[in-house]
């Protein structure tokens, strides 16, 4: 019974909501189908069963209620260059490795941490598949029949040598519809009953309509079976897992920060929190589910999840009817879509693509960082002239190398000498010569790990040519600490105890010292014969005090 006024509820209130933003995502989402199949070098019918199915299970079972999954531009290069050294079994056989990768990522809650990429990583690699689409496509462009290349300059190479069969026609299609897609959506939307018409239907209607009024002698769309895919089986080969394996482990990574992103920007659009955990196994899902569909590997889109948005979808179901509309369009108009330019689709991607190159986002990292910059400008480049897989890679390592430098940069160790003169540990030391005599302070700000030993060692070194007797080190500021900073503080103390110096240390952190009491050997410093080499206090004031009546008790002693 409740079930069923869950159901009422739903028409009245939110179903023609979905159902107006499901057509309209669906008319967005069917050329743009089309096109990443054909840039992938794949039949075009495997672009349509993608965003149908993977659309469906997608929305259906998502951890983003808004976020719309199918083909994407991001995806095209990994799967042409999939498609080429290793065929269409190949790109099947490493979709379905990539969905249990995926899915793992979600199981082990990894989801916060893929997020976390660094954005000149993320903007270097989109930056160059967005370069590498707009070069594929310009074959397309120029009315060219050409086979696919697994590297750009091979594909140069190829519209360079074919030039002189370049077809006028299709440059004007494709020009046309790059300039329709890029102002006319500005003059729908002056007028209210015109402004929901996405710019990508008119474009496709015209020119579909011009080609074959024209009879113009262009490449086109092709064959489209109708009816829904059969079942299939795949064929595994040890050897061919082992080939794709780095490709699916790359497609599973640039799949789910796309959607991971993705969903973030639904939220940011709505309001709503997605669960980024249930989003990835739901992700992997979908992508181990479509090879046996003859699909090829999804993820969720920002754009048609905007337009999902914008439209006025009110539940996930609005992503549902999207995959439902595309599912009539494939039973009931196949035949009309097969008609379909190539010219137009390649004017669809160049505007994806320069999009993809986000102009904006590179001067921001070249004003910022030279350090940023370098991972942006080297992943750029690997993607372009070798491959996303070795892009990635070598731009993840780069971007954990140059964080390593920053967090090196990170750490302050400075003197007491260096601090104002009216701060209150040099007020407390100057008022007593004696202390001024026989302690030395220093502050260690950030975090004492290995990358910061250089930095210690120098800065200790330099101050203590003249030894004291008590050498205080304030962690007040110290956040972490590591296993070769407790091995370094410990070879430390116990250089400064061949020269009868007591060391001690502030304001430890609480997780900082249960690290510290960990070590066996920094225990032994704390008790018995050592425990006058290493002493702990709360702050400093308490350990100068302390100082102060050692100082006198050596006094009296003398006397």
């Amino acid at each position: 019974m409740e079930y069923k006024n869950q159901l009422k509820t739903y028409f009245r209130q939110n179903f023609l909501y979905d159902l107006k933003a499901g057509f309209i995502t669906a008319v967005v989402a069917l050329p743009l189908a089309l096109a990443f199949a054909i840039a992938s070098g794949v039949p075009p019918v495997m672009g349509l069963y993608t965003a149908i199915m993977a659309g469906i299970l997608g929305s259906l079972f998502g951890g983003s209620i808004f976020s719309v999954t199918g083909p994407t531009g991001a995806m095209v290069v990994l799967i042409l260059s999939t498609v080429t050294k290793f065929g269409i079994e190949g790109l099947l056989v490493a979709g379905l490795l990539a969905g249990i990768f995926q899915i793992g990522f979600g199981l082990l809650r990894v989801g916060k941490v893929v997020k976390y990429l660094p954005m000149p990583l993320i903007s270097g690699f989109t930056a160059g598949i967005g370069a590498i689409i707009f070069i594929g496509q310009l074959g397309n462009a120029l009315g060219l029949k050409l086979e696919p290349q697994e590297h750009v300059w091979q594909t140069v190479s190829q519209i360079f040598i074919n030039i002189p069969n370049a077809e006028i026609a299709a440059l004007c299609i494709t020009l046309g519809t790059v300039l329709l897609l890029v102002f006319l959506p500005k003059i729908l939307s002056k007028n209210k009953f015109t402004k929901n018409i996405p710019a990508s239907i008119i474009a496709l209607i015209l020119f579909t309509v011009l080609a074959v009024f024209l009879a113009l002698n262009i490449p086109v769309v092709g064959e489209i079976p109708q009816g829904l895919p059969s079942l299939s089986n795949l064929n595994f080969s040890w050897e061919l897992v082992k080939n794709v394996l780095p490709s699916a482990f790359t497609i599973a990574l640039l799949g789910s920060i796309e959607a991971l992103l993705c969903a973030v920007v639904c939220d940011g659009m709505t309001g709503t929190k997605h669960n980024s955990n249930r989003e990835l196994v739901t992700q992997g899902a979908v992508n181990v589910v479509m090879p046996f569909f003859g699909g090829m590997a999804a993820t969720a889109a920002v754009a048609r999840s905007a337009v999902n948005i914008r439209e006025g979808a009110k539940t996930r179901y609005a992503g549902v009817i999207h995959g439902l509309f595309l599912l009539c369009t494939l039973l009931f108009l196949a035949p009309l879509a097969e008609k379909i330019p190539k010219a137009f689709l390649a004017g669809v991607l160049i505007v994806v693509a320069v999009k993809m190159m986000n102009v904006q986002e590179f001067k921001t990292v070249f004003r910022l960082s030279w350090l940023d910059t370098a991972v942006l400008v080297v992943t750029f480049a690997l993607t372009v002239l070798t491959d996303l897989v070795v892009a990635v890679q070598v731009g993840m390592v780069l971007a954990i190398l140059l964080l390593f430098i920053e967090l090196t940069n990170i750490i302050e160790i400075s003197h007491m000498e260096e601090y104002p003169k009216d701060t209150k540990i040099n007020t407390l030391v100057n008022a007593n010569p004696q202390l001024k005599e026989n302690v030395s302070v220093y502050t260690i700000n950030g975090p004492f790990f290995f990358g910061a030993m250089n930095v210690f060692d120098h800065k200790i070194d330099e101050h203590l040519q003249i030894k004291k007797p008590f050498v205080v080190l304030r962690m007040k500021y110290v956040p972490f600490i590591d296993s070769t900073g407790v091995v370094r503080l410990v070879e430390f103390i116990r250089k400064q105890e061949k020269h009868n110096s007591i060391v001690i240390l502030t304001g430890v952190d609480e997780k900082v010292k249960k690290i510290l009491l960990k070590d066996h050997e920094f225990q032994t410093l704390m008790k018995g014969e050592h425990k006058k080499q290493l002493l702990m206090f709360e702050n400093t004031q308490m350990a100068l005090e302390h100082i102060e009546k050692e100082l006198l008790k050596g006094k009296k002693g003398k006397k």
